[in-house]
């Protein structure tokens, strides 16, 4: 408790600093407030983004992370906030050698035992973990990630103060509520409580390796399980130059047309064939080495589709691609997008117009990108996208600004176009699809064979008096009155029918020699049958007249 309170004030203090006391003022406890004071700053000449960002900056690693997934809701926020976040970086002071050590002997044993050296300045500092390159006893180079101590607990600190913020903000404000904040909290709770288990990490890496063995030229470091852990990740060293320095890449005698295409057609298959996929793909998480190749590193944020989605998320693409703004509803509202009814003409117009001008993106103009247009207007009405969703078109944003760094003239709709056509049949013609539709025959067929069983079993229960209909309707007089009517043209009919057997029985009586007495039996009964048929046909004129 009294750590929270401590972080509380840090946190209010932080916030005055760079302008922000107003949120002090409604969303931190009152008890906190009395004690800060206005601090002059220089900062204060800055915009507000750009003091957001440095407040958040300073307000340590959960809040940078935070910040970091609110610069992919870009259907939430402006874009030039969104520039602003992107600068957030995780760089820290690292942590001494006397404090890493156990954490790593814990999982390695003695250090001596397995490496021929490890370099104990670290050559890399984040917020979570910090990494150090290292050598084993069999010459393999790799990289130790290092969990920093302690830090889940300052994160559980952190986490459990931003849920107040945001339930203040939801409660504060009801602008503030079309963004949802406790539920962005809650996600991003459960994305970075899961980024410090390294094991999930490495597993993640794991898979991704297997899913890329079709791109010779896509490399995933191999994790040493051996000694890995939840702290501690040993991991291949691999070494290349950034993504996005591309006249380094052309002085290494590589294509950059070729890795823009080789990270799209990857990136492409991650998406819409596995549905899992590399969700972090910043400059740094991709390398590009002599050979040509591509690298992927850091796996803890991976996003995941199950192949519904995979199908709803193909089909808004396709849509984009054909401009269908009417196919891009259908498919936002399956994926639980909702819009509004009265909205819903001038948001089909701000699509179309999207979509329009997306034709025109390039490396001068990257905000007029089709899938920007789309994301501005899903903003402009402050509509609400699910976390895996707007996570997949931040993926789809990032792959496609790499592309355009790397071959100005990439025209991202025109190469997708058909990967989304062959994904497609990929899709219907896989052997889960066929299976599946296979079951669904056999699944119809057992019902078919089933059917005079039912019709069977259902008379059997009317017979016996069993069986019981419930009506329910607004106008049971209506009703009655329609059973009435049918009653009595079946009672017509029946007598039609009576009366058609009387006459048989005339002409049969003809066609042999009878009696006196059969002779007269049969014309009493025909007699009966007509006078029956009169009486019913005025009963039924009679009720008829009254209705």
């Amino acid at each position: 408790m009294a750590l929270s309170i401590k972080r509380y004030e840090q946190i209010a203090a932080i916030f005055v600093k760079y302008g922000f006391e107003m949120v002090v003022a409604d969303l931190l406890p009152g008890t906190i407030q009395w004690k800060l004071h206005k601090q002059k700053s220089d900062t204060m000449k800055l915009s507000v983004n750009r003091r957001l960002r440095l407040a958040i900056q300073e307000l340590g690693p959960t809040f940078v992370k935070f910040g970091q997934i609110m610069s992919t809701r870009r259907e939430l926020i402006s874009p030039e906030l969104v520039e602003e976040l992107k600068h957030l970086t995780d760089g820290v002071e690292p942590v001494p050698w006397v404090k890493i050590k156990p954490i790593i002997e814990e999982y390695t044993g003695p250090i001596g035992d397995k490496f021929v050296y490890l370099n104990e300045r670290p050559f890399a500092a984040a917020s979570l973990s910090q990494a150090h390159h290292g050598k084993l006893k069999d010459g393999t180079v790799v990289v130790l990630k290092v969990q920093r101590p302690g830090i889940r607990e300052v994160i559980e600190t952190d986490l459990r103060i931003l849920k107040a913020i945001a339930d203040g903000a939801e409660n504060t404000s009801s602008e503030l509520q079309i963004f949802n904040f406790p539920a962005m909290v809650t996600d991003f709770a459960h994305q970075i409580i899961a980024e410090l288990d390294f094991v999930r990490d490495g597993k993640n890496a794991d898979l991704l390796a297997k899913n890329m063995k079709g791109f010779p030229n896509v490399r995933v470091p191999r994790i040493f399980w051996e000694y890995s852990g939840q702290r501690l990740l040993v991991m291949e060293y691999m070494k290349g130059v950034r993504i996005d320095k591309v006249e380094q890449i052309k002085k290494m005698g590589v294509d950059p047309k070729a890795i823009a295409l080789l990270g799209f057609n990857a990136y492409t298959k991650q998406i819409f064939e596995d549905g899992f996929f590399h969700a972090d793909p910043h400059q740094g998480n991709l390398l590009v080495t002599p050979r040509g190749e591509l690298i992927f590193l850091d796996f803890g944020m991976i996003g995941v589709l199950r192949p519904e989605k995979r199908d709803l998320l193909l089909k808004l693409l396709i849509s984009m691609v054909d401009k269908d703004v009417d196919g891009i509803v259908d498919a936002f509202s399956l994926l639980g997008i909702r819009v509004r009814d009265q909205w819903i003409d001038a948001f089909k117009d701000d699509l179309y117009l999207a979509l329009m001008e997306g034709e025109q993106y390039n490396a001068i103009k990257p905000e007029s990108g089709a899938v920007e247009g789309v994301i501005g207007s899903l903003r402009k009405y402050r509509i609400r996208v699910p976390m895996v969703t707007m996570l997949m078109m931040k993926v789809i944003l990032m792959v496609q600004e790499d592309a355009y760094k790397l071959d100005p003239e990439f025209d991202y709709l025109k190469e997708i176009k058909p990967l989304l056509g062959d994904t497609l049949k990929k899709r219907l013609l896989s052997q889960a699809n066929i299976r599946k539709a296979g079951f669904d025959i056999l699944d119809a067929f057992n019902e078919v064979k089933e059917l005079p069983n039912s019709i069977n079993m259902a008379l059997r229960r009317i017979s016996q008096g069993s069986f019981t209909f419930k009506f329910a309707h607004d106008d049971i007089d209506r009703l009655g009155n329609s059973i009435d009517r049918a009653s009595y043209k079946m009672l017509l009919g029946l007598v039609m029918a009576s009366i058609v057997i009387g006459m048989s029985l005339v002409v049969l009586a003809t066609q042999s020699v009878l009696s006196v007495e059969a002779f007269q039996l049969t014309v009493a009964i025909y007699a009966v049958a007509v006078l029956v048929g009169i009486y019913s046909v005025v009963q039924l004129i009679r009720e008829r007249d009254k209705r």
